[in-house]
């Protein structure tokens, strides 16, 4: 069945100039054209979806987020995970129709406990049994044991632990490796958990992150680590990942690493940063309870709010390649679009092309997703309003098509 698209503008995620009165040929779950309405000509009764008033895009792609919490929920971020995995699998399915209706038709879940709730969601989608977005799926993220991410990873402490973790989550499905490579509680009490969170201080050795990215890359994964920056940061780099996640103490001597390596920045989480309703600081933060924090804790987060927009601009303007994402933020991928261009200084052309082609080879999807481009697969959104006037017009979204079937 042939499917032909009329859009106002159509930005097809590459870059390049949008197209006035853009088409968009569908035959499957395939674009198979893409142009001006001069130079594509709709055969009379054909299937027509008339977007001729809105902005067309790439569907929108979400390189990091956790599917068993959302931190929109009123409930802690840490009560949610302690929750049984049954019900945080089906908070995840419920929490990702969210992600869908605001037009993201790729998420890649990087960690959600030993219930392996993720790959469980993805097969469900894959097979048909329930709707939602395309899932990559990391299966079981990996940890050193007074690391960070005690309720979603497992926890692995030398070269050989590491090697065999990374080895089981292959065999397990995963579609990514995940590692927590800083942060470093030493306790259990929450306040225990945020002095060692905002820090670059290295919970895995060099070594072991090396040998999960010897394992991960030669059974063809790529590697995601959670780090703040540091040491952590360049050994990570030096060893070879592909992206660093959330890097929020990233320095300016950081930069020729990255640009060298071509490694991912991925994930700043700068609605924590930035956002008054859900930040770090906003009375909405149900985990993060501002007031009742100690000073040294406001201090981290004033020193990595500053250091985020600061060098993370520097290193845009550089050419550090960035894929944005919303970790536990559901629905909200248009606000780090908006963040990034406000308080990082992107273009909104820039801040499209880290949720759509960025994205996608963030996720190593870059052959089928991430642009509207003859060939690749029928991921395809409209909003209202151009989002290259006013960014915040990502938020107002109106078809969504995932593999050439409408959601939305």
């Amino acid at each position: 069945m042939t499917i032909f698209i009329k859009s106002k503008l159509l930005i097809d995620g590459t870059g390049r100039e949008p197209i006035e009165n853009g088409i968009v040929v569908v035959e499957d779950n395939r674009i198979v054209e893409l142009g001006d309405s001069n130079s594509i000509e709709i055969p009379l009764d054909s299937e027509i979806i008339d977007c001729s008033e809105e902005i067309v895009l790439p569907g929108l792609i979400d390189s990091h987020l956790h599917a068993g919490e959302d931190s929109n929920r009123e409930e802690s971020v840490l009560g949610q995970h302690e929750k049984p995995d049954a019900l945080r699998a089906l908070r995840g399915y419920l929490s990702l129709q969210k992600d869908i209706k605001a037009g993201v038709t790729t998420v890649r879940l990087l960690g959600d406990g030993k219930g392996c709730i993720d790959k469980i969601i993805r097969d469900a989608i894959n097979s048909g049994e329930i709707t939602g977005p395309r899932v990559l799926a990391a299966v079981q993220a990996i940890r050193p044991t007074h690391g960070t991410g005690g309720q979603i990873g497992v926890a692995a402490d030398g070269v050989d632990q590491v090697r065999y973790y990374t080895r089981k989550a292959i065999s397990l499905g995963a579609d990514v490796i995940k590692l927590f490579v800083s942060n470093i509680s030493r306790g259990e009490t929450y306040l225990d958990y945020l002095r060692g969170d905002l820090t670059g201080v290295p919970a895995f050795t060099k070594d072991e992150i090396a040998v999960a990215v010897e394992e991960a890359h030669r059974a063809g994964l790529k590697v995601a680590v959670h780090c703040i920056g540091g040491q952590a940061l360049r050994w990570s780099l030096e060893a070879g990942v592909d992206s660093i996640e959330h890097g929020n103490l990233i320095e300016e001597d950081d930069i020729p690493l990255f640009l060298s390596t071509g490694a991912f920045l991925s994930d700043p989480n700068l609605h924590l940063f930035f956002d008054k309703k859900i930040g770090f600081e906003s009375e909405g933060n149900k985990t993060h309870k501002w007031d009742d924090l100690p000073k040294w804790w406001h201090e981290k987060v004033r020193k990595s709010r500053e250091q985020t927009r600061r060098v993370m601009s520097k290193a845009l303007k550089a050419g550090v390649k960035f894929a944005l994402a919303t970790d536990l933020n559901h629905g909200g991928l248009w606000k780090e679009a908006k963040y990034f261009v406000e308080e990082i200084g992107a273009s909104p052309m820039e801040a499209i092309l880290a949720i759509t082609k960025n994205g996608a080879e963030n996720c190593g999807l870059e052959k089928e997703i991430g642009t509207l481009e003859k060939g690749k697969l029928a991921d395809i959104i409209s909003v209202k309003g151009n989002p290259l006037e006013n960014i915040e017009n990502l938020k107002n979204v109106s078809l969504v098509m995932k593999d050439g079937v409408i959601i939305k």
